[in-house]
Formats: C-alpha cells, sequence, structure tokens
C-alpha cells in the first residue's frame, strides 16, 4: 500500500529534491511496462475468458453430444431398417430365382406321355439322318418349337431360350427373331456342357454361335443353364439355357435403394457383377476391397463402416446361398446421406445456439466490465492521487478485496465535504439503477420476431414440431408481454394454458395425457389475467409423478353452475395428507401462504386475493384429494356481478 504525505516547508533540501527526480524517473520508465502487463493479465481479461468459457463450452458440448447421439441414433435405424429391407429383397429374388428354376424343369414333365419335349428328346424323334417321313420331322420340330416358346413365354423377362440336343448336336434358339437351327455345330465356347445346373453371370446376350440375323438385339441378361439327363441315368440329352434380361433383376430391386444417392449392387462370390445401380457397371468384375472383406467374412448378412478414396459410409449386404447360386444384395449408403437429418438437425440446432451464444456474449462481457470497473476506477483514483489531487471522490462501494483497498485510501480523504460526497453516492446511485432499469427492458417485438424467425427456419426444414413448438412459446410470450391487458376473456386464458400444457407435453411425450373440457357458454366470460396457468403449474412442480407404466393425467375443465363459474383442475398426482389438506384449505380461507411448497403457496393465495379484488368475497379455491389418488383445484367465480379492475 502507497501512503503520501503534503507538508508545507520553507526550505528545500537540493539533496531529497535529487532523490524525488531520480523516483519520478523510474515511475515513468515504469508506467509503460506496467500497463503492458495489466493488458495481459488484468481481472478483466480473465475473468471474460472464464466466463467465456463457461458459456461457450457448454452450448458447444450440448451441440456435440446431441448431434452424436442423433447420428447413434439414425445409425442404430438404419441397420435395422436396411436389414429388414435386404431381407425381404433376398425373400423376391429367391423366390424369382425359383420360379425360373421351376420353368427350367418343366422338361420333366409328363416324360412317358408322347410329344411331350422328353419324349422327343429321349426317342430321337428330331433325327434328320433317317426320318421315316419328311412331314414327321417338320411335325417334330413344330412341336418342339412349341415347347421351347411355352417355356419362353412362362417367364415375361426371358430374352431367348436355347437348347442344345447333344446326339444330334444340333442348336435350337428362340427369341424374338424366331426359331435358329443349325446342325453339327463344332465344339466351341458355345457348346461347353455341363453336368449341373448353374447360372451365368450378367453378359451381353449372343445367337450362341448360329450367326447373327438382322432382327437380333443384344442385350444385358443373365443365363440359366441345365443339363437334361435320360432319367434315371446320368446320360446327357441335352442342355437348356435361359436367357434373361437384367431389367427383370433391376425393377425388382429398385425399392431396396434410393437411386442417385445409394448404390445398389448384386455380386456373385466370383466378384461378377449381376446388376448394378450405376450405369455400365452390370457384367463387369467388381474388385473392391470391401467386397473382398465380405467375402472373407463368411456371414449370411451384416454392414461394414467402410471408408476410402472413393466412398465413405455403411456397406450393408445379404448373402443368397442356394445350389444354382452364391449371390450378394449390397447396399452402400454415403454418411452424407445417412446424416442428413442428423446434420439438418445440427444446422437448426447451430442457429439457435448462436443466438443464444451471442446473448451469452454480450451478457458475459457486460457483467465483466460492471466486476471489474471499480478496481480500474481505483486505479484511476491512485492516478489522480498521485498526481496531487487529493481531493479526489472515491466511490467504490464493495465488500471485497477491492472494497477494502478503496476504504483505506478514503481515510486518507478526511477533507473531503461529507455533503458533496453524500450528494454524489446520490446521484451514482440514482444512475446507477436507471442503468440496471434500461438494462432488464427487453423489446417484446424483438423477442417475437426471433421467435419467428426460428418457426420459419424450422418450416424451411420441414420441422413441423419445432415450429408448432415455438408458436405455443410465442403465444405465451405475447400473452404475457400484453401488460395493458388485465381482464380477458376465459377463451384467451384457456388458449395461453394449452400453449403451455403443449410444451409440456413436448418435455414428458407418453408420460402425460391431458383432457380440456370446455363449456362453449363459457368462452366470453371475462377474468383476471393469469389465474389459470398457477393452479396447472402447481401440478408439474408438486404432483407430477413421471411412470412408464401410467401416464399422469391431467384434467382441465370450465363449466357453468347456477349462476357460478367452475373452473377446475385435476390431476393423479401425489395428492396430499388429509391433515395437510385441511391447513392448506384454512390457510386460504384466512389469507395466509399455503399449498404444497413455499412457491405452490404464493401462487395459490396470489390467484385467490386477485379473484377476490375482482368479485369480492364470494369467489373461492379449494382442494381436495381426488379418488383414487392426485388433487383437485377447483375455483368458483360469480356471475352478474361488475368486474372491478386491479
Amino acid at each position: 500500500m502507497m501512503m503520501f504525505k503534503v507538508e508545507y516547508i520553507d526550505h528545500i533540501d537540493h539533496r531529497a529534491t535529487l532523490v524525488y527526480c531520480l523516483i519520478d524517473k523510474r515511475k515513468e520508465e515504469a508506467i509503460p511496462m506496467l500497463k503492458l502487463s495489466l493488458f495481459r493479465n488484468t481481472i478483466r481479461n480473465k475473468l471474460m475468458l472464464l466466463l467465456l468459457i463457461a458459456t461457450i463450452l457448454p452450448i458447444a458440448t450440448s451441440m456435440v453430444i446431441s448431434y452424436n447421439s442423433t447420428k447413434r441414433s439414425i445409425s442404430e435405424e438404419a441397420y435395422e431398417k436396411n436389414a429388414r429391407i435386404l431381407s425381404l429383397g433376398k425373400a423376391n429374388l429367391q423366390s424369382y430365382m425359383q420360379n425360373i428354376n421351376q420353368k427350367s424343369l418343366a422338361v420333366y414333365n409328363s416324360i412317358n406321355v408322347p410329344r411331350s419335349l422328353y419324349y422327343i428328346l429321349e426317342h430321337n424323334m428330331e433325327d434328320e439322318v433317317f426320318p421315316s417321313d419328311l412331314s414327321d420331322v417338320i411335325r417334330n420340330r413344330n412341336l418342339l418349337r412349341d415347347h421351347l416358346l411355352n417355356i419362353y413365354q412362362s417367364v415375361k423377362e426371358t430374352h431367348q431360350v436355347r437348347l442344345h440336343i447333344v446326339s444330334q448336336n444340333t442348336t435350337y434358339l428362340l427369341s424374338n427373331g424366331g426359331d435358329k437351327i443349325r446342325a453339327d455345330i463344332p465344339a466351341n465356347d458355345f457348346n461347353v456342357l455341363t453336368k449341373k445346373p448353374f447360372i451365368e453371370p450378367s453378359h451381353m446376350s449372343h445367337s450362341y454361335g448360329l450367326g447373327a440375323r438382322s432382327t437380333d438385339q443384344s442385350t444385358l441378361v443373365f443365363t440359366l443353364h441345365r443339363p437334361i439327363f435320360r432319367a434315371p441315368s446320368e446320360i446327357l440329352m441335352a442342355q437348356l439355357s435361359i436367357d434373361i434380361k437384367l431389367d427383370a433383376l433391376s425393377d425388382l430391386n429398385s425399392h431396396l435403394y434410393d437411386s442417385g444417392k445409394e448404390k445398389f449392387y448384386i455380386v456373385d462370390a466370383d466378384g461378377n457383377t449381376i446388376i448394378s445401380s450405376e450405369n455400365g457397371a452390370a457384367g463387369k468384375p467388381l474388385d473392391g476391397d470391401w467386397l473382398k472383406k465380405i467375402r472373407k467374412d463368411d456371414l449370411t448378412n451384416g454392414y461394414l463402416k467402410w471408408e476410402d478414396s472413393h466412398f465413405a459410409g455403411i456397406v450393408f449386404y445379404e448373402r443368397i446361398t442356394t445350389p444354382l447360386m452364391d449371390w450378394y444384395l449390397v447396399k452402400m449408403t454415403p454418411y452424407e446421406h445417412l446424416y442428413k437429418t442428423a446434420e439438418g438437425i445440427t444446422q437448426i440446432n447451430t442457429w439457435v445456439g448462436a443466438m443464444f451464444l451471442a446473448i451469452a456474449v454480450l451478457a458475459t462481457l457486460l457483467i465483466s466490465f460492471r466486476f471489474t470497473k471499480p478496481l480500474l476506477s481505483l486505479i484511476g483514483y491512485v492516478n489522480q492521487i498521485e498526481r496531487g489531487h487529493l481531493n479526489v471522490d472515491i466511490d467504490i462501494r464493495s465488500n471485497d478485496e477491492i472494497g477494502l483497498l478503496s476504504r483505506r485510501f478514503r481515510s486518507m480523504m478526511q477533507t473531503i465535504n461529507n455533503l458533496i460526497l453524500k450528494e454524489y453516492r446520490l446521484e451514482l446511485a440514482n444512475k446507477t439503477n436507471q442503468l440496471k432499469a434500461l438494462q432488464a427492458q427487453v423489446n417484446p417485438h424483438f423477442l417475437y420476431n426471433a421467435l419467428q424467425s426460428i418457426g420459419t427456419v424450422a418450416l424451411q426444414h420441414k420441422d413441423q414440431q419445432i415450429y408448432s413448438l415455438v408458436t405455443s412459446l410465442g403465444k405465451m410470450m405475447r400473452y404475457n408481454m400484453n401488460t395493458g391487458e388485465t381482464i380477458v376473456e376465459l377463451e384467451k386464458e384457456f388458449g395461453y394454458v394449452q400453449a403451455y400444457l403443449d410444451l409440456q407435453k413436448q418435455r414428458f411425450d407418453k408420460s402425460l395425457e391431458i383432457n380440456y373440457v370446455m363449456d362453449p357458454e363459457t368462452r366470453s366470460i371475462l377474468v383476471p389475467k393469469m389465474i389459470l396457468q398457477p393452479l396447472v403449474e402447481n401440478f408439474f412442480k408438486h404432483g407430477f409423478k413421471q411412470n412408464d407404466d401410467e401416464p399422469a393425467k391431467l384434467l382441465i375443465s370450465c363449466s357453468l353452475q347456477e349462476q357460478l363459474l367452475v373452473i377446475l383442475v385435476r390431476d393423479n398426482g401425489a395428492g396430499m395428507t388429509e391433515e395437510n389438506l385441511a391447513e392448506v384449505n384454512e390457510r386460504l380461507r384466512l389469507g395466509q401462504s399455503a399449498g404444497r411448497g413455499k412457491e405452490s403457496g404464493i401462487g395459490l393465495l396470489n390467484v385467490l386475493s386477485r379473484l377476490q379484488l375482482h368479485f369480492h368475497e364470494s369467489a373461492s379455491l379449494t382442494l381436495a384429494n381426488a379418488v383414487p389418488e392426485g388433487l383437485s383445484v377447483e375455483v368458483r367465480i360469480p356471475l352478474g356481478k361488475e368486474l372491478a379492475s386491479e
């Protein structure tokens, strides 16, 4: 602590003057360093930093937690949803492929019936080397063509049907261009015969070595190859091949993914693409590392979280294993598409959080400036005293260390006029109170417009729920801020309570049931403002019990009974003991604070006092335990009397 003493002397000691000059010089050199140090380590800066951290950190943490929670919820929902979708797609695809397989087995129908396809193959009725009669040959060819046509027409997506007869080395091909026959086809890739049926992956259709016609149209197909044996031996008589257009599989699986935003593949165990949502990918090998991982895991179904230079998201898959095929249904959902909803919610939260954060930052700056203002003022007073202004008015009234320091300085200033000091303090206090009053004023139009802006953003993001909640809050604020209206129609008071309960309903969701009963004749009755909401709020503060098995129930009714307006608020909450209930009603009758809690008592007594102010002593408010549990609050207001103003 620095002490200053002023004395009047006639003799000046030059040595002392030299010492004072040196001290002043050192002070002048120290002042810039002191200012720099204060700038770096001021309490104001530290306080602002602390308050900003305390404000920003919770808001940012809340937003991050909310975003991650939403992402986790969306991911879990996506896992279950896509598992169901792919399982349904698997069932549909198996059913479709089983149908094609059954049509290929039609060759074995009516084995011993003459003129059946099997009978023709077994008895070699199409032998053109030693025909018994040319008409028999033509008839048998037409009969054979009819059988192939039946197979062709049994599956509407069939592109062409090929039958290769081993004994004659003859291939029959039925397509849109008609039947094509060539005898003695050399052994080549088109006549590779197998002992087991199999499905050839997607490829461009061809004429199986018969030569192209002008009417042929090449398209992407997959092919079912089935060997036909002489029963019960394993002698191969023929091989049946059915080409199916890929459009059939594409249409069958189009509902399994979001086109343009997600990728979908059907691949076989060797990595060959059967169909793909990407143009030009069908029929080509698919060599992604994620596919290798799926094949390595060898699971029936599941999902992978995958990120590489080409894709970042979740890969869902379902495996189809039958004697004919070993296929994978693969759906690739990018994170960008999966978390689009979460990002939309986060964007709304960001805008709302930014608005409140701006308010919090302004409040933080205001608080820090007001808190450190006395300290800076004290430093200013010290500087003035150092310059010789010993009559400076030190007015720092606080009980902390700053206040203690200021009182020590003030003890040095006994020559100050007490009257001037009192007047100054009075004036400063008045200005301080005016400033506080000014700071307490909030422009209601700004707040209401801000809520409208939030509602508009909610509508833009198609979030009707947020818009509804903001509308309810805006309705409450507008009703509260209208201080010029103290007497309102009961319908308006009822609407205010409905808006309040809409927000509570959002908070408790299914744990709360609300019933409204309002006699139409009571809508236009004039009542004092804010008499119904405290009764409802009393339930949430002291009687609400959140139970997963049974929701909390709240009944609000307004009815006419003779010349009385009866308002009833009944719940199934905690209720009260009979002893406490009698004590509460007695205190309300005597005009004393009562209720389940101190705040509740003040609220109920305030409602009763205002009712009796307007409707005299004939207005009443009573509490009773509800059956089987809970509490009911009944307000009785006499009608036909002139309403007194507040």
